[in-house]
């Protein structure tokens, strides 16, 4: 973690207090990392729960697109708490899917599909979560102020359960944000 995010308020390593060990972290309390314009923050970790989940506080404003993803075996879900956050998935035959998610809403990215989402408005804020747990690693392998280079998406493929799709035709041009 960089000293950057240390000094977020609230910062907590989860390092200090998980590995398998009960734990509560209090409102605004977690591992925060810059992400772009938007801040993440780890709750809890493979490490923290003998592999099977992660689970991610997000919030951010409207920012274009994640790079198109897939997964082997991790299932992504998100659950909206304010805002909007757009999703987009195609399944392995290419049938496509965009969604416009408002708080409240729950959305399910399978194994095998492709896919990508967007802070679709300001303030947006959603939890999400990653079973078995090991994809939310790689937001310490990601620039803090611009998009993802090749290098780093590369590295997280390495070292995570992750096909980055950069050139993939997931999103028009039109449904961006940001």
């Amino acid at each position: 973690m960089t000293d950057e995010g240390m000094r977020i308020p609230g910062y907590i390593s989860l390092d200090k207090v998980g590995k398998g060990a009960p734990y509560v972290l209090r409102a605004g309390e977690g591992e925060h990392i810059a992400v772009r314009s938007s801040l993440r923050t780890l709750l809890t970790r493979q490490e923290d729960t003998e592999g099977h989940m992660g689970l991610t506080y997000c919030e951010g404003d409207m920012a274009p697109p994640t790079p198109p993803h897939y997964h082997h075996d991790t299932t992504e879900g998100v659950y909206v708490l304010s805002g909007v956050l757009r999703v987009w998935q195609d399944d392995r035959k290419g049938n496509r899917i965009v969604t416009d998610l408002r708080p409240g809403d729950f959305g399910l990215l399978p194994t095998g599909w492709a896919h990508s989402w967007a802070f679709a408005a300001p303030k947006t804020r959603f939890i999400a979560f990653y079973a078995p747990g090991g994809f939310e690693g790689t937001l310490h392998y990601l620039d803090p102020h611009g998009a993802p280079t090749a290098e780093q998406l590369g590295e997280t493929e390495k070292r995570f359960d992750v096909v980055w799709m950069p050139d993939y035709p997931l999103i028009q041009e039109s449904e961006k944000t940001g």
